[in-house]
């Protein structure tokens, strides 16, 4: 498994390096698609810090390690692997409960980036072992896919993964997400797409925060990839 995965993030890193440029965006009814040089990644499959450094700046990745020290600002932590550390960053609300220790195993799910010159991660989701906080109303993390149907009986805030479909722009960045069980408003930002091309026949895998906004519960998408 470790093999192969190397093997994927090499290959990312080659045709990242070569300057191959990518179509993106959604390109079913009334979309507008651009290029983008040097393109940011997707990736499925936990990496280690060591080969997360070799990827583009923006890059979806994923890590299992531990959280071994908290830095000065509130937010920002150590994360440790067998092959190093990186700085990451987990806001107050992303931990959705969860309370880990330097000994707990975790998983973290967030986007590659540089701040004067230094790689972080800013994350997005975590799980993994240690206490997590039930009270009623408690955002909660879940990273299999569920239905539409489900989220919307999730509390704000809580991190989905669905699998089905982007059938039609709404405007801007928002667009129409359905699977089997219905459909659900998604707001999916330019740099997201992550040089993939989407139309509406194509089926997706969306991870991301159910939000509210202008009253209408949406999902966030911060991952989007193609099957």
């Amino acid at each position: 498994m470790r093999r192969n995965t190397f093997f994927l993030v090499s290959c990312f890193v080659f045709f990242f390096s070569a300057g191959f440029v990518f179509g993106q965006g959604f390109t079913g009814p009334d979309s507008v698609s651009g290029t983008r040089m040097g393109q940011s990644v997707t990736l499925s499959e936990p990496v280690t810090v060591a080969q997360v450094r070799a990827l583009p700046i923006d890059s979806w990745v994923i890590l299992t390690g531990n959280i071994v020290a908290s830095l000065p600002g509130g937010r920002y932590y150590t994360f440790r692997d067998a092959t190093g550390e990186i700085t990451v960053e987990i806001e107050w609300s992303v931990w959705r409960g969860l309370s880990v220790g330097p000994s707990d195993r975790v998983t973290i799910y967030g986007e590659l980036e540089s701040r004067r010159g230094q790689l972080s991660i800013e994350v997005e989701a975590i799980i993994g072992q240690g206490s997590v906080n039930t009270r009623q109303g408690q955002a909660v993390t879940i990273t299999s896919p569920i239905s539409v149907s489900e989220v919307k009986k999730l509390p704000k805030s809580s991190w989905v993964v669905l699998i089905g479909y982007v059938t039609r722009l709404l405007q801007d960045e928002y667009y129409i997400f359905s699977d089997e069980s219905g459909e659900i408003t998604v707001e999916i930002e330019s740099d997201v797409w992550r040089g993939i091309s989407v139309t509406p026949s194509d089926r997706v895998e969306i991870s991301g925060e159910i939000e509210i906004k202008r009253r209408q519960l949406l999902v966030e998408v911060k991952s989007i990839r193609k099957f």
